[in-house]
């Protein structure tokens, strides 16, 4: 079968058989223009074949898409994003606990397991001087107090407290600072007293409560 201008026809508008296909392509990359039958008279077959080739490359650009590439700085500043983001988010979470922590107004444990040295806590409800070998805690919605040891304490406002496995209640007044002792079971055990009321006390237990807090 040779090349004829229905076969480019064919070819262009794409109604072309497999067979036909490879045998215009073939004809395309060969130098010979022989092969080709008859033309009209004002049909040059060199141009012919120019035209098509230039028919192949118009068809080709327009099918291609450009692969874009990304340069370093866009992964880097994506990279950068990211990781803003993620820091914020830690940020946040760190904030959110730690408002969370802040409002739990209605627990405070506090424990010093140092035999010497005083440890201070400023809560949300009180200012506590916690002595050495203390353990206590403090249920503000039952209004418990369980002690083991001294503290000096300040509320934050005024609170009732009964002392856990007693029948032992003390009022607490905002603004003034407390000692508490209490280091054996039994009501009889517990000492509260305010700060201003310190004399009171015996010299000896004076002495111990000046030196250990610091008044």
């Amino acid at each position: 079968m040779a090349v004829n201008q229905e076969l480019l026809e064919r070819y262009h508008s794409n109604h072309c058989t497999p067979e036909e296909r490879k045998l215009v392509e073939d004809w395309l990359f060969s130098a010979e223009v022989d092969d080709l039958e008859p033309l009209p008279l004002n049909m040059d077959k060199n141009k012919l074949k120019q035209n098509i080739w230039e028919n192949i490359d118009t068809g080709n650009e327009e099918e291609l898409t450009p692969l874009k590439v990304r340069s370093n700085t866009y992964f880097m500043f994506k990279g950068a994003i990211a990781a803003s983001l993620f820091i914020a988010l830690i940020a946040g979470l760190a904030y959110w606990l730690i408002g969370k922590t802040g409002q739990d107004n209605d627990f405070l444990s506090l424990n010093n397991s140092s035999t010497q040295q005083v440890k201070h806590v400023d809560s949300k409800g009180y200012n506590v001087a916690v002595g050495p070998n203390t353990v206590a805690r403090i249920n503000n919605i039952a209004g418990v107090i369980d002690l083991s040891g001294s503290l000096l304490i300040s509320p934050k406002k005024d609170i009732d407290l009964l002392f856990e496995g007693t029948k032992k209640k003390v009022t607490l007044k905002k603004g003034q600072t407390y000692i508490i002792l209490k280091n054996k079971a039994g009501a009889e055990s517990i000492i509260v007293v305010s700060e201003r009321n310190l004399m009171d006390l015996p010299p000896v237990m004076q002495k111990q409560i000046t030196t250990q807090f610091d008044i």
